[in-house]
Order: structure tokens, then C-alpha cells, then sequence
């Protein structure tokens, strides 16, 4: 299965996860080493789901690039959600994935040309990794 996940630089290393998979998390001194650690993060959260018996997640998130900032964007129940690691304050929430990106284009694009002399640099990166899925084990 291919997982979309977002890697944050910090100033000591690099932070990873996937929002589709919940426990799919990595961290590393290096992008390889965070993308390895990831992919064995979501690897291990699948085989959990395996032996609970219950459905992988399905990958429905995606990401934008709004002026060189990663913007990821998730299905929710109610709709899809939008918010770029590197600007935490900005949030866009609508029914359809065409709002929403629209939504935070426009809100992105607003904060920079009005409100933002420095604007933070962007350190947040999406990949896709391809997560070979566990098969249920049988009895």
C-alpha cells in the first residue's frame, strides 16, 4: 500500500508520520534514516491491525505545495482537513477536496502577502512510501 507522510525537520533531528495510520510514526538523524524508521513505524501499526482482525486503513490523504510549503490534506468524516506543518495557525476545513484546497491556497496566500514580513521557512516534506501490507495470519 502507498502512504502519504510528513516529515518535519527539528533542530536535533527529523519527526515522520502518516495521517492515515495511526501509530505509523518515525524519527532519525538523517531523511534516510526517518524514511526507514517510518516505513518500519507504519509497517508494525499494520501488523496490528492484522492481529486484531481489523481493516488496514485505506490511504486517502494527499498533499499541495502552497508557495513551497507542504501542505497535507486528510479525509475526515465530515469532509477534508487541511494543515501545513510549517504555519501550525492556519487550519481549512470543508465538504469537498476542491474547497478545501482552494480554502488553503487562499488563506496561505492572504497571510503571506499581508500579514508576514519573514515568513517561516519551509521544513515539513511529504513522500509517498509503498508499505508492503502483513497478511492475516491463518489458524
Amino acid at each position: 500500500m502507498r502512504y502519504m507522510v510528513v516529515i518535519e525537520k527539528s533542530p536535533r533531528n527529523y519527526g515522520a508520520s502518516s495521517p492515515d495510520v495511526t501509530g505509523g510514526v518515525g524519527i532519525g538523524k538523517t531523511l534516510g534514516e526517518v524514511t526507514q524508521s517510518v516505513r518500519e513505524g507504519i509497517g508494525y501499526a499494520l501488523e496490528e491491525f492484522v492481529e486484531r482482525g481489523e481493516p488496514l486503513p485505506e490511504p486517502t490523504s494527499w498533499a499541495i505545495d502552497v508557495n513551497g510549503y507542504a501542505v497535507p490534506i486528510t479525509k475526515t468524516p465530515n469532509g477534508y482537513r487541511a494543515e501545513p506543518p510549517d504555519l501550525p495557525f492556519i487550519v481549512a476545513a470543508a465538504d469537498t477536496r476542491k474547497r478545501v484546497e482552494s480554502l488553503v491556497r487562499e488563506t496561505i496566500e492572504t497571510y503571506l502577502a499581508w500579514h508576514c514580513k519573514r515568513p517561516p521557512e519551509p521544513t515539513a516534506q511529504i513522500v509517498y512510501l509503498d508499505v508492503e501490507a502483513p497478511q492475516p495470519v491463518s489458524a
